[in-house]
């Protein structure tokens, strides 16, 4: 049984085409997408030996194992340009996606859909994404073992667009989504800005500028949440 974190990727993907599973884990998304027929070739990979010896085994008795790669390699080194119409890269923080991006922009661009499961800092994601110019086209939000995970969908562009402070943190469609658990979400990042200005406001040395910002998003997003 695919968890639900995973299974909402699967649903966000260019479906029937060749897929790519950075840092795949077990190989759970990519047995999924074979046993489903939503892809009718996954490109599974991880980095380290561990992990590549581990996925190896998780998908060693799989039905369709035939179209299963499996791949050892950093980040989208292990695909050749155009190999792949969609590239999952799920379980990594905000900052290791804006690096295997950046290692070649050129080659990120041959590949049409990026779904991104960031753990931590997604904000760091959707601030490059909107520097150069990658349209965010969906965001999502589900709970897993009492858990909140967003994952952001995007493409290859070229025109630099601009986010706010808030949009940046929680992104620009979860914002003024309808998504049940929005409100969760909100008043989760209301009180993580709350419990930062409180500390900024005791620290030794004010960092004016860093309090103004906090009380701007907090006034911002108690308002979206009247």
């Amino acid at each position: 049984m695919l968890s639900q974190r995973l299974l909402m990727l699967t649903e966000m993907i260019i479906m029937g085409k060749p897929t790519a599973d950075i840092g795949a884990d077990h190989g759970e998304l990519a047995k999924f997408l074979i046993e489903k027929q939503l892809a009718p070739q996954v490109m599974a990979s991880e980095l380290g030996d561990g992990p590549y010896m581990r996925l190896l085994g998780g998908l060693k008795h799989s039905p369709g194992r035939e179209m299963i790669e499996v791949r050892q390699g950093n980040g989208l080194t292990v695909l050749e340009p155009g190999e792949v119409v969609n590239v999952v890269i799920a379980g990594l923080g905000g900052d290791a996606m804006v690096d295997i991006l950046s290692r070649d922009w050129q080659k990120a661009a041959s590949y049409k859909r990026y779904v991104f499961q960031p753990m931590s800092r997604p904000w760091s994601l959707r601030r490059k994404l909107s520097q150069k110019g990658w349209p965010i086209l969906e965001e999502r939000l589900v709970e897993d073992n009492g858990r909140l995970f967003i994952a952001i969908s995007s493409s290859p562009g070229n025109k630099p667009y601009r986010l706010s402070a808030l949009e940046i943190d929680m992104g620009p469609l979860l914002l003024w989504s309808e998504n049940k658990l929005r409100t969760r979400y909100l008043k989760f990042y209301l009180q993580k800005y709350r419990q930062a200005y409180l500390g900024l406001l005791k620290a030794e040395t004010m960092n004016v500028s860093l309090l103004d910002e906090y009380h701007s998003k907090i006034k911002e997003l108690e308002a979206i949440l009247r």
